[in-house]
Parts: structure tokens; C-alpha cells; sequence
């Protein structure tokens, strides 16, 4: 496994749900997976759930759970499992109704899973499938429950696929009462990290998280920014949020594709200034879903990515339903590795504005950061009660490697997802003598080498605070 400090994120999903493939995920440098909540069922959840930590158990490695809420995604109902070959010129009538199944429906039928999908929609609207790649045009709103469609660009559909309809997303609510009995669900077996789909201010944020602490729960709220109204009030969203997705794939269909690079920057380095752990998502290495090797704009996508200092970059359908899952994520580390190595030779490769536009929130941190560089220290050393000092110090991607040690299993595994923080061991120090303590701890794990030098800092966020510079 690639030695790297970008996370990465993989779904699972049939390709990957067993001990072994999660177990091959590890291997290559998986650090976090993500269940999707826009397939499966209670079931099949619980036993990736029950795997994952099985897997934790078996390598030693921690992993943590994202639970991706699905949110009021429109999607198609249930149709073959081979799908549905759409041809371009062909037609087809787009129903709501329900007694149009997979198993009764016409060919020339595709159901809906949103009741008043026809509102608002009227002649020569576009409706998209499979994120924009499929393109449908309306001939005629019907009634209520069907409309018929002309395919402009065809492709295979499959069951579930995502559909995209003009102006409907921003006017519903964006936590439905699915989403409410999956958080509920995701809550009782402990994720670590709950994502809003669709987000459109900090209002939402606010009211998933009033849910979670109805729960008597803590549980850190990833934003998915997928939708122009996220990106208008973006900074209060980062703001409020524990942690934000550059959702790529709804983002390029709200707004043009062109902007998608502009705003993941904006985003990137907006949650550097405010410390807040940022995925990069979508179509990440998407040859990879049938082939071994990916193409190379997909490795200079994720390595421009790693330059911009995402906290982590994240895989879907590559290693989900992908024929080579494993390898993507090898990939992925092995790019994360390669050019985190080249910013450290280098110091023109530095991005000058990830440099000049650091804010100084937490001069601890910034001091720390400084003074392992300057005296050449082998480890940067943390202890955290909450996670506040370790994301606050990551912010600030020192060159020097990180050891965090924090109170809570909870907290350790919340920072699997946060960018250098590699090696994380739970422990609650006393009162007295918390450095002899976190040198004992230090030793006893054989992380570092006798001679080796090493800055401590502890809970830069209270009014006890530890800077040392010590020799092992």
C-alpha cells in the first residue's frame, strides 16, 4: 500500500460488499466507505455494516462509514436488470403510475419514482438520465402521470437511474421522510458521517443536524454540493457543515460543466480556510468500471485534485459495480502518493494560492507546523478531545508526519476521512504529566525510533495547551 496523506473514499456495493473484496479495498489504501442509501435495503446495509468491522478486526485498520442519504433524487423505478437500450429517434412515455413495473410494463413505458414529476414540465423541456448522458426531449405532457419523450442521445438506462428534471430539485424539501427513516436507521448502527444530498443553504444543515440530536446523537454532516443554490451560499454552507462533497456529477447538470473546475477550487479551498474535511466525487477513474487501467485525463483529474488539497477523492460505480475495484483504489493512492512526494521536492509545485490565502485561525497549530518544519522533526504529535486541533493542524498540510492521539473511539474514527492523519490511537491522558503519557503511548505502539524527534501539541482548543519539542 502506497504510503499517502489524501484519503480515499470507496462505495460499496455488489462488486465490493464481501469480507475479501473490502478486505483487498483496505489493502490499496481505502480509508473510508460509503454506503449509498439510493440502493439496497435495511439487509444488505447491516451487512456491509457488519463486514466493514469485521474487516477493522482482521487488518487492524480503522475504517470509517458514510452514510449517504439519497435525498429527493428523482430517480426511474424498477426495470430488467439487463436495462434498457434507449436509441436515439426512439420514443417512450415517462409514467408515474403505479402499476407500471418491471414485470408489466410496456417497452415503450419507463417508470417514475416522483408522483408530480409532470408539474412545471411542458413541450420541448429536456429531461436527462444517467447524469446528463442520456437526453430525452418532451413531446407531450399527457396527463398527470405520463409523458411522452423523444431520445435525442440514447445509452443503456438501468433501474434506479438518476433523472434530471428542469427546476424541480430546488422546490422541494431537501430531507424526505426516507431520508428521515434511513438517518434513523444509520444513527442506531453508528456511522461515522451522515451526507445531505442536495443541499441548498444552511438551513438544511441545521435541521439534519436537529434530527441527529434528537437521536442523542453527535454524528459529523457532510454538504453535497450538487445544485447552483448550494454554490450561491456556499461559505455559509461550509460554515455550518462538518464537512463537504464535491458532488460532480448533479453539479455539471445545474450548472454548466465547464464551471464544475472553478467551483470544486472555490470549494477545496474554502474548506481548507475553515478546516472542514472535503471529498472530491464522481467520475473520479470512470474507465475503470471495465477497465484496468485508467485513462490518463482521469489520473491528471485526481492528481490535479491532490494538488488543490482535497482531504480525500472519492469512488462510486468504479469500485461499487466496477470489474476492478481494488485496483481503482490502488490507483488512487498510488497517484495521491506520487504527487504528494513531488509538492515536498519541489517548492515551485506549491500552490501559491493555498499559501497566501491561509488564515492563521489557530496560531497553536500554525506555531506547531513551523517549528517541526524548522527543526526538522521526524513526527508532529497530537492530542485532541474533540478533533478540533488535528483537522486545525492538517489545514495546514505540514510536510512533517502526523501521530493523533484523541479521547474517543468516536473522534478517531471521524478523522479517518481528514487529510495526514494516518496513524490515530484512542486514549484519555490525565491531568498530570500528559507528555511523559503520550511518549509511553508512542513507544508502546513503535511508532517512532529512538533519536527521533518529535513536536507535541494538546488541545490547542482550550485554555491548556502543550508545545514541545522533544527527543524521543
Amino acid at each position: 500500500m502506497h504510503i499517502k496523506n489524501t484519503k480515499v473514499v470507496c462505495t460499496l456495493g455488489p462488486a465490493s460488499n464481501s469480507v475479501t473484496e473490502i478486505t483487498k479495498l483496505v489493502q490499496a489504501g481505502m480509508n473510508v466507505a460509503r454506503l449509498n442509501f439510493s440502493h439496497g435495503d435495511y439487509k444488505s446495509h447491516l451487512e456491509l455494516i457488519n463486514n466493514i468491522h469485521t474487516v477493522e478486526k482482521n487488518t487492524g485498520k480503522r475504517i470509517g462509514i458514510l452514510q449517504d442519504l439519497q435525498g429527493p433524487k428523482i430517480r426511474l423505478g424498477d426495470l430488467p436488470a439487463e436495462g434498457v437500450q434507449l436509441k436515439k429517434g426512439d420514443t417512450f412515455i415517462l409514467t408515474s403510475a403505479k402499476n407500471k413495473s418491471k414485470k408489466n410494463a410496456p417497452s415503450s413505458h419507463l417508470p417514475i419514482q416522483f408522483k408530480p414529476f409532470t408539474k412545471g414540465l411542458k413541450k420541448n423541456d429536456m429531461i436527462l438520465f444517467n447524469d446528463g448522458l442520456i437526453e430525452n426531449q418532451v413531446l407531450q405532457v399527457i396527463d398527470k402521470e405520463n409523458v411522452k419523450c423523444l431520445v435525442k442521445c440514447g445509452g443503456l438506462v438501468r433501474g434506479h437511474a438518476g433523472v434530471h428534471l428542469p427546476g424541480i430539485t430546488q422546490n422541494i424539501e431537501t430531507i424526505t421522510e426516507k431520508d428521515k427513516k434511513d438517518l434513523v436507521f444509520g444513527l442506531k448502527n453508528n456511522v461515522d458521517y451522515v451526507a445531505l444530498s442536495f443541499v441548498k443553504d444552511a438551513n438544511d444543515i441545521k435541521n439534519l443536524r436537529k434530527l441527529i440530536t434528537k437521536q442523542k446523537k453527535s454524528t459529523k454532516i457532510i454538504a453535497k454540493i450538487e445544485l447552483k443554490l448550494a454554490v450561491d451560499n456556499l461559505e455559509e454552507i461550509i460554515k455550518t457543515v462538518d464537512g463537504v462533497m464535491v458532488a460532480r456529477g448533479d453539479l455539471g447538470i445545474d450548472i454548466p460543466a465547464e464551471q464544475v473546475p472553478i467551483i470544486q477550487k472555490r470549494i477545496i479551498a474554502l474548506s481548507n480556510k475553515y478546516a472542514k474535511p472535503v471529498i472530491t466525487a464522481t467520475e473520479v477513474l470512470l474507465s475503470m468500471v471495465n477497465n484496468p487501467r485508467a485513462t490518463r485525463a482521469e489520473i491528471s483529474d485526481a492528481a490535479n485534485a491532490v494538488y488543490d488539497r482535497t482531504d480525500a477523492i472519492m469512488l462510486s460505480n468504479e469500485s461499487a459495480i466496477g470489474r476492478f475495484p481494488a485496483q481503482a483504489a490502488a490507483t488512487l493512492s498510488r497517484v495521491a502518493s506520487t504527487v504528494e512526494k513531488e509538492l515536498r521536492k519541489y517548492s515551485e509545485l506549491e500552490n501559491n494560492f493555498f499559501i497566501h490565502s491561509r488564515e492563521v485561525v489557530n496560531p497553536h497549530c500554525a506555531n506547531a507546523c513551523d517549528l517541526a518544519e524548522e527543526t526538522k522533526a521526524d513526527y508532529l504529535v497530537i492530542y485532541t478531545s474533540d478533533g478540533y486541533t488535528a483537522r486545525e493542524l492538517a489545514r495546514h498540510r505540514p510536510h512533517t508526519p502526523i501521530i493523533t492521539i484523541c479521547e474517543k473511539e468516536e473522534t478517531a474514527r471521524e478523522l479517518t476521512l481528514v487529510w495526514g492523519l494516518n496513524n490515530i490511537f484512542a486514549h484519555t491522558l490525565t491531568k498530570e504529566n500528559k507528555i511523559e503519557q503520550i511518549v509511553q503511548i508512542l513507544k508502546k505502539n513503535k511508532i517512532v525510533k529512538p533519536k527521533n524527534k518529535i513536536v507535541i501539541l494538546a488541545n490547542a482548543s482550550k485554555k491548556e495547551k502543550i508545545i514541545s519539542n522533544i527527543t524521543i
